[in-house]
């Protein structure tokens, strides 16, 4: 009788976990934000930097997002204000722009666990990086995993920017002043 009642236990406490992290799988609306970690073209060699100081390359996002389940794929459409960091011999600059992802997943483990890929269109609003005449509108691509908890979710993304840019830095990474944004996001979303 006790393992009948154990089974019983066990196997009521996996569907309310399911049901629970199904809330995230549905269509909806949601709050999201984040830190990210950006290398501005050279993400393994800056790797190495990130032991002598982590904080330098490290800024934050803040966003909306929605969700529209599409059969077996679902469609992620996000806005979000991006500040990013970088240090270059030792200066801190900061960029401000607003991304708009547009991500299509896949659940792989029921709604636990997701994958996602999508391209990435940028707005800047300021970037110390370069003069105030630059072309503002950018576009690149995000992919990552996420782990939905009921209306919680988790996720870590690698972002890249298709065209790269010109500053006004002399020999930054490669000598040519030209580079690419490229960084690492581990957000947080609630789901409402």
């Amino acid at each position: 009788m006790k393992t009948i009642l154990k089974t019983g236990i066990l196997i009521f406490a996996m569907v309310m976990f399911y049901q629970s992290t199904y809330a995230q799988s549905g269509n909806g609306f949601g709050i999201r934000g984040g830190l990210n970690y950006n290398s501005n073209g050279q993400y393994f060699k800056d790797a190495e930097a990130v032991w002598g100081d982590p904080w330098s390359n490290l800024g934050y996002n803040l966003g909306v997002f929605g969700k529209v389940p599409l059969g077996l794929l679902f469609l992620r459409p996000e806005l979000t204000y991006t500040n990013l960091k970088s240090e270059i011999n030792s200066d801190q600059y900061t960029t401000q722009r607003l991304d708009a992802p547009v991500l299509v997943g896949i659940n792989l483990i029921g709604p636990l666990v997701s994958v996602f890929a999508g391209p990435s269109f940028h707005y800047y609003l300021e970037d110390e990086l370069r003069d105030f005449d630059f072309n503002k509108f950018n576009a690149g691509y995000q992919f990552g995993v996420g782990v939905n908890l009921g209306n919680l979710g988790i996720d870590l993304r690698y972002e890249r920017v298709l065209n790269g840019q010109t500053i006004d830095i002399d020999n930054v990474f490669t000598g040519d002043g030209d580079f690419r944004y490229q960084q690492l996001l581990l957000g947080l979303s609630l789901k409402f």
